[in-house]
């Protein structure tokens, strides 16, 4: 098995554990929390993430994409690169700290309504965003190093890991919301400081403070690429954050609660999507920079090909499953709003992962402009969409119009790769990998109805597997699956 294969089976299933813990703080929440405590922490995550997207000013892509030129040229592994992206995202945190009193106001006429919860605690988005911004950074550097493997364990296990202990602590009565909510915001810099602890002691963070020949020479080049991703990010953020944040000025706190559990769900879907970027990125940018267009081509097929197999996969074993999960867990009935949602972004997501890594090869590439432009049309058909959808039809149409958007927004990017470089990742086993998962919910799902809903998801799960391992692998659709399935068979035998 190769190196990059064995590291993306091993950060997927640090992720899918990070899952269960999720889906664990999810089932808490549903039994413990008001429904606007729970909408709180989704729209504190949101409007975070929206911030660090300008405090962030594209560095962790720079990093990523200018470290191939680091590394030739420092030998001795110390450079100025890192110590560039903490100065300027942290005068952009300073900045964002000192025009905080203009943005207050604003929050406070758009939620004080709906949503008066938000405007209280409204303060915690800072230390959120700020260290969402560092450990973003780190990041990059340990993906440039090979080590994709602990900062996913840290934001997806850890970082799960530290919200449940929290939530236990309030369940339990031994803390306040407020303090539940103060703590919950502090998160980010637990797990930025194991980080960086680690980098320290494996002496990988040998950062300079003295201005390189190489800055000098790349500069040109990396602030207008910085200001380029900078606006693309912004857009991006912007796009997928403010869905949430738009349903708690219209309808509230606990419809926005009813949004994240939804989006939750539909985002376990994309969870395949984080290992391969996280794999992928380092080996993209290397590509580009010797120019070998056939790696890219490999790249792009292979991520396209089996990200579209797992999303598929995942979304259809979900819609099976969905009615008798929600009849064991037995939530609030406003929480079954949530179905038609989760199908919307469901079948979103498995598009944005059958069109494969095409935003790190953009990103990457000397077009890499083309990032805003299609961001921006992204925004141009997000925003006005949303919004008035939103307004007219509720959650439902804030799915819908992520779906539609999105859709868009991967067609251009797409045809941009297509017509540009020659590179586009669909075959004939494109449109078996989708035929699939269709065959096989139809099969399962009409033919297996027990009345005890626990029985029926396990027998369902099981056909389920079964029939889509079968299938995938007598169609012989992706190699890498087989070659998994060829090593794993491999070692069970030898343990037996």
């Amino acid at each position: 098995m190769s190196s990059i294969r064995k590291k993306g089976i091993i950060t997927t299933i640090i992720i899918y554990f990070g899952f269960l813990l999720g889906a664990i703080n999810i089932f808490l929440y549903f039994k413990f929390f008001r429904t606007d405590y729970v909408g709180l922490t989704r729209v504190l995550i949101d409007i975070a993430m929206l911030l660090s997207s300008f405090t962030m000013l594209g560095t962790n892509f720079v990093v990523t994409k200018f470290y191939p030129y680091y590394r030739h040229f420092h030998k001795e592994n110390k450079s100025d690169l890192l110590t560039i992206a903490f100065f300027f995202s942290g005068l952009a945190c300073l900045l964002l700290l000192a025009v905080s009193p203009l943005i207050e106001p604003l929050i406070v006429r758009k939620f004080i309504v709906k949503a008066p919860l938000l405007i209280n605690y409204f303060y915690l988005v800072y230390p959120l965003t700020f260290f969402l911004v560092f450990f973003q950074i780190l990041e990059a550097h340990a993906w440039n190093l090979n080590k994709a493997v602990l900062p996913n364990f840290l934001k997806e296990v850890l970082f799960r890991f530290f919200n449940t202990i929290l939530i236990i602590l309030f369940i339990t009565k031994l803390v306040s919301f407020h303090t539940y909510a103060v703590l919950f915001s502090w998160q980010y810099a637990g797990i930025f400081a194991v980080l960086l602890v680690y980098l320290l002691y494996v002496k990988q963070l040998n950062m300079s403070f003295n201005i390189s020949t190489l800055t000098r020479r790349l500069w040109n080049k990396m602030l207008p690429y910085t200001l380029f991703i900078l606006a693309g990010s912004v857009i991006t953020i912007l796009s997928t954050t403010i869905d949430g944040i738009i349903i708690s000025s219209f309808s509230g706190l606990d419809y926005a609660a009813v949004f994240m559990i939804a989006q939750y769900i539909a985002s376990i879907i994309v969870v395949p999507y984080r290992t391969a970027a996280s794999i992928s990125s380092p080996v993209i940018a290397q590509a580009w920079k010797v120019k070998d267009m056939a790696k890219l081509d490999s790249v792009y097929r292979k991520t396209s090909l089996n990200l579209l197999i797992a999303g598929a996969f995942i979304f259809t074993a979900i819609w099976i499953n969905y009615d008798d999960v929600f009849k064991l867990i037995k939530p609030d009935p406003i929480y079954y709003l949530g179905k038609p949602v989760v199908f919307a972004l469901g079948i979103y997501q498995v598009i944005e992962l059958g069109t494969g890594m095409n935003s790190a090869i953009i990103i990457n590439s000397r077009r890499w402009k083309f990032e805003l432009y299609s961001n921006m049309v992204l925004l141009i058909c997000t925003l006005p969409i949303t919004y008035f959808l939103i307004k007219y039809f509720g959650m439902i149409g804030a799915a819908y119009a992520t779906l539609l958007s999105r859709t868009i927004f991967n067609g251009l990017r797409y045809a941009f790769l297509w017509k540009v470089y020659n590179l586009q990742p669909f075959t004939w086993k494109t449109l078996v990998a989708i035929v699939i998962p269709v065959v096989v919910y139809f099969l399962v799902y009409y033919t297996i109805n027990l009345s005890n809903p626990l029985l029926n998801i396990v027998v369902r799960s099981i056909f389920f597997v079964v029939l889509y391992a079968f299938l995938l692998l007598q169609l012989k659709v992706s190699e890498d699956v087989r070659q998994v399935y060829g090593t794993i068979v491999k070692r069970v035998k030898n343990l037996l």
